[in-house]
């Protein structure tokens, strides 16, 4: 547990079940509950929600990392035990779930009257335009029931999916001078692309740029600044203009935590092991500190978008421009459920301090 005085202000960090875990009943490791408590100062703008998100994120990353993301609204509940194995086999399937975004359910609400005078079902919405969009591209997001993609909440691009090689027609000879033609502008056209070429095609593809990258660690534990990471990218001197590739570009990025950078560029996520734990949360308040975000990409690039009292839409919205996909799960018992506004007056300003967030 961590506290730390900011003015008249205080951040806190409270990690349940201790450092070191706990176990259960049949000896298995209990998964740790992190309760977090963002800065806030008079004459900043937090952005309610999403900047509560936002600042969730990054703590997540430096003490977790893990590479998924569920989010759920304060009055919302878990309906389905199943429910995050679903969207875990969509997420971690070996083709689909590189280029996924988010797994998005349907909201459900309890205590709906049967007139449904609010219309708490929303079935328009959520069982026709939803599943139509499923088709295209996916679902947009709508603010909780979601399971996220971390890296996709970073600002990268999806990876970009390799062409497979041109195959030969069986009906055809072999000595056919169509397939001996095609055969060879293919050699042709791989012959002529380049080391450095190669690497800046699949580095802005989006995820390349992670297995290249080795973290470090010194003698006494603290994770490698910015400039020992980039030593893992020797080779791909085309990328040198690239704000992926200097530290000037990650600090205006994702902004000045070199604990954080290096998370959201590891492969596998996580901290150099033998990292100390006074340095975790030393990093952790300071993310999630309000001046953090100044001159950086958050709320404009990275993580959930500002400028609009729809922040689910836009982030939403952002992601598919970049490329990613998304998809609509629909299980038969509902995967999460919350409590229906019984009064407009209630459903409009329930959230309006930005509490559900963090």
């Amino acid at each position: 547990m961590a506290h730390t005085g900011l003015g008249t202000t205080l951040v806190t960090i409270q990690v349940y079940l201790g450092s070191q875990g706990a176990l259960d009943v049949v000896g298995k490791l209990l998964p740790k509950l992190v309760y977090v408590s963002r800065e806030k100062r008079p004459g900043y703008q937090h952005h309610k929600k999403a900047g509560a998100m936002n600042a969730l994120v990054r703590c997540s990353a430096v003490l977790t990392n893990a590479p998924f993301i569920l989010n759920l609204d304060c009055d919302h509940y878990i309906n389905n035990s199943n429910a995050i194995r679903e969207a875990m086999c969509f997420l971690m399937d070996p083709q689909l779930g590189k280029k996924l975004c988010y797994v998005q359910f349907p909201q459900r609400f309890d205590g709906i009257d049967l007139n449904d005078r609010y219309a708490n079902r929303n079935i328009v919405f959520f069982d026709i335009n939803m599943k139509g969009l499923d088709g295209i591209q996916g679902p947009v997001y709508v603010g909780t029931g979601c399971v996220f993609n971390r890296q996709a909440l970073y600002g990268y691009k999806p990876p970009m999916s390799e062409k497979l090689p041109k195959l030969t027609c069986d009906c055809w000879p072999s000595w056919c001078c169509c397939c001996c033609c095609g055969s060879s502008r293919m050699s042709k056209s791989k012959s002529k692309k380049t080391a450095p070429e190669e690497g800046r095609r699949r580095a802005m593809g989006g995820l390349s740029l992670f297995r290249k990258k080795k973290k470090k660690k010194n003698k006494k534990g603290y994770v490698a600044g910015l400039e020992e990471i980039e030593e893992g990218l020797e080779g791909y001197d085309e990328l040198e203009k690239s704000p992926l590739m200097s530290q000037k570009g990650f600090e205006k990025r994702f902004g000045r935590s070199p604990v954080f950078i290096t998370s959201t560029i590891m492969e596998d996520g996580g901290l150099p092991e033998g990292t100390k734990h006074i340095v975790v949360i030393k990093e952790a308040i300071h993310v999630i500190s309000c001046s953090y975000e100044e001159k950086t990409e958050w709320g404009k690039e990275i993580g959930w978008i500002y400028g609009s009292v729809t922040e689910d839409i836009l982030t939403g919205f952002k992601m598919h421009c970049r490329g990613w996909k998304s998809v609509y799960c629909t299980p038969r018992r509902p995967a999460f459920k919350g409590s229906a506004p019984i009064n407009p007056r209630i459903d409009c300003t329930r959230f309006s301090d930005g509490r559900s967030g963090l």
